[in-house]
């Protein structure tokens, strides 16, 4: 409703223009021109965010947010907008500036103070307002796309073959923003859990019946595992590695696992060269 008002408004306004075509044959640049241009430009916006939303796929987030679309409409029409759209928008509007400014200093009977240039002075404001608004949007999608590399960076870095055997070959991409919700790295770092102990489950000492609470499956023998800090509580490497990307908590004890394994708190004597080897608690 609130589109179709818009589009009815302007029409309006395109051939209401028609009629005061006078009161613009004095003005040093064509100011009525600059207008209709202008009004292109937001239907063209408009028409683009709608037809984006509605071929975009359910739950990939706000239309212009999402850089990872997957059907090719919405990604060109993305494209559309923040490289041409946006960017000719806010030159135009600062050349319709100019030349509104420049007719009043050249003509004194350009535009006489009325309706009609109160009318294309808040047009103005609206525009510019338009163009902070969507470019604060442009800076959001940019950051949000940011975090998703940082986010598929540091899966991959815990990520080999038997996590893809274990989870699949998707599991270190993100389809959008969207997917940060549940995949936010607030853990340990890449570093940090691969300091964590790890081996064959066999040689871990874990039991015949030791169970991953992750998987819910058992640990046999042969299989990678990993071992945390303090609480001793073990799971499959491949599961564990993706969890402690996302929460630095054991799943088991809810114990933080950086805390317990912060180095010992005691005295060693320096080397020759002055480095002290630090000792972890595992």
């Amino acid at each position: 409703m609130n589109d179709m008002v818009l589009a009815g408004s302007l029409l309006y306004l395109s051939i209401d223009m028609q009629f005061q075509t006078a009161e613009f044959d004095s003005c040093y640049w064509p100011v009525n021109r600059w207008l209709l241009v202008s009004y292109f430009f937001i239907i063209a916006f408009r028409f683009s965010h709608i037809v984006g939303t509605m071929h975009a796929a359910s739950g990939s987030g706000d239309f212009l947010l999402n850089w990872r679309h997957k059907d090719t409409l919405p990604r060109i029409l993305l494209s559309l907008t923040w490289l041409f759209i946006l960017p000719m928008f806010t030159a135009w509007t600062v050349v319709g500036t100019f030349w509104l400014y420049d007719s009043k200093r050249l003509s004194e009977r350009c535009l006489p103070t009325g309706m009609s240039l109160t009318f294309i002075i808040i047009w103005q404001v609206l525009s510019y307002g338009w163009i902070i608004i969507h470019s604060t949007m442009g800076g959001i999608a940019w950051v949000l796309e940011r975090r998703l590399r940082r986010t598929e960076a540091d899966i991959r870095a815990v990520v080999d073959t038997d996590t893809l055997s274990r989870w699949g070959v998707q599991v270190g991409e993100l389809s959008g923003y969207t997917d940060l919700a549940n995949n936010s790295i607030a853990g340990l770092t890449p570093d940090q859990i691969k300091s964590l102990p790890e081996g064959r489950a066999g040689d871990l000492n874990l039991g015949e019946d030791y169970e991953c609470s992750i998987c819910l499956n058992h640990i046999e023998p042969d299989d990678s595992a990993r071992k945390l800090c303090g609480c001793g509580h073990a799971f499959h490497r491949a599961c564990i590695d993706l969890w402690l990307l996302r929460s630095s908590e054991c799943p088991l004890c809810k114990q933080n696992v950086n805390a317990l394994c912060r180095p010992c708190q005691v005295d060693v004597t320096p080397d020759a060269y002055g480095f002290v080897e630090e000792h972890w608690h595992v």
